[in-house]
C-alpha cells in the first residue's frame, strides 16, 4: 500500500526530520482515485427540515452529506526502477511502465440538465490515465477531467448524468458550500471521506485553528511554497483527500488535503477554507484537461511525492 507524502519545508524528502505533511490520498498498486464535489447555497433557502438548516447532529450531518461525497480512483502509469535481471549494455538497471492505482474523496457540487460536477484535490487526479467515482450506492462510473490547479491543489471532475442509473441518481445529492470565513476557533466540524479506501467514512473534532500557514514545498524556482488552510483535530487519513469538512449546519466549510504525520504529532489535519476558492472551482469546471495516457519523464522537483510501507 502506499500513500501520498510531502515533507514540511522540504521537497526532496524527509533527511532527519520527524514531521512529515501527508496529503491524504491512498496510492495502490494498480490504480489511482479522486474527489467528489459540493455545490454552492445558502442554508437559510432551506426549509425542509435537513442537517443544513436544523441544527443536527452529527448522525444526521452524516445521513444529509454522504449522499454528495465520494470516492475517487485513479489509475496511473507510472515509471519503476528495475533491480534485477532488466540491464541496458551499459549495466545500467532498466526501467519500466508499472500501473498504480491510488484512492481519494469528491464532493458533488453542482448538477445541470447535463452532467454532474466534483471538485477535489489536484494530488488526487495527478497524472491520472483513467478516472472513476463511486457513488453513496456503491456504483462506480467513469470520470472525466475538467481543470486543474496545481498551486491550489484544486481539480474538478464531470460524471454525464446519462451514465448513471436511475437508482444512482435517485440516491445522490448536491453540497451546500459554507461561509468557512465565518468560522470560528474550537467550532465543532465532522470530516467526511474515503479513509484508507475502505469507502466513506465519518470523523468529528474542531477547528483548531484558522489561516494556518503550512510550508509544502518548493516551486521550479526553488522558492518556498505556503499555503493557508483550516486546521482541525478532526481524523484525516489518507484517502480522505479532496473529502468535505463540514459545519455543523451540515455546510462545505472546508476541502480536507492534509496532515501532519509523525510519531509525536496527533490531530492535526488540514482543510482548504472553501471561502477562498469557490471562484476558482466555477473557472476549473469551464476547462478542459487531457488525461496522459502513458507516463513519460517525471517532472523533476514535483510538489507531490509516494513513500511506500
Amino acid at each position: 500500500m502506499h500513500y501520498g507524502k510531502i515533507s514540511a519545508g522540504r521537497r526532496k524528502g524527509l533527511g532527519k526530520c520527524a514531521v512529515s505533511l501527508t496529503l491524504c490520498a491512498a496510492l495502490f498498486a494498480g490504480t489511482t482515485a479522486g474527489a467528489v464535489n459540493t455545490t454552492t447555497g445558502t442554508a437559510s433557502s432551506c426549509t425542509c427540515g435537513c442537517a443544513a438548516c436544523s441544527g443536527a447532529s452529527i448522525s444526521d450531518i452524516a445521513e444529509s452529506s454522504l449522499p454528495f461525497v465520494v470516492s475517487i480512483t485513479n489509475i496511473s502509469v507510472q515509471e519503476a526502477q528495475q533491480y534485477f535481471d532488466r540491464f541496458d549494455r551499459y549495466g545500467h538497471n532498466q526501467n519500466e511502465l508499472e500501473e498504480t492505482t491510488s484512492v481519494g474523496s469528491g464532493i458533488i457540487f453542482e448538477q445541470t440538465d447535463d452532467v454532474l460536477y466534483i471538485v477535489t484535490n489536484y494530488h488526487v487526479v495527478e497524472d491520472a490515465t483513467t478516472l472513476s467515482v463511486g457513488f453513496v450506492d456503491d456504483e462506480v462510473y467513469e470520470a472525466e477531467l475538467c481543470g486543474t490547479d496545481e498551486d491550489n491543489d484544486l481539480a474538478v471532475l464531470k460524471v454525464s448524468l446519462d451514465d448513471l442509473s436511475a437508482d444512482t441518481r435517485a440516491a445522490i445529492s448536491v453540497a451546500v458550500f459554507g461561509d468557512s470565513d465565518s468560522l470560528r476557533v474550537g467550532e465543532q466540524v465532522v470530516a467526511i471521506g474515503n479513509a484508507l479506501g475502505y469507502g466513506q467514512s465519518v470523523t468529528t473534532g474542531i477547528v483548531s485553528a484558522l489561516n494556518r500557514s503550512i510550508s509544502t514545498g518548493t516551486d521550479a524556482q526553488g522558492n518556498t511554497v505556503q499555503s493557508t488552510y483550516i486546521q482541525t483535530d478532526a481524523a484525516i487519513n489518507p484517502g480522505n483527500s479532496g473529502g468535505a469538512l463540514l459545519n455543523m449546519d451540515g455546510e462545505v466549510i472546508g476541502i480536507n488535503t492534509a496532515k501532519l504525520a509523525s510519531t509525536e504529532v496527533e490531530g492535526m489535519g488540514y482543510a482548504i477554507p472553501i471561502s477562498d476558492v469557490t471562484d476558482i472551482i466555477d473557472e476549473l469546471k469551464t476547462q478542459t484537461t487531457t488525461q496522459q495516457k502513458t507516463t513519460g519523464q517525471q517532472d523533476s522537483t514535483p510538489m507531490y511525492y509516494f513513500f511506500r510501507f
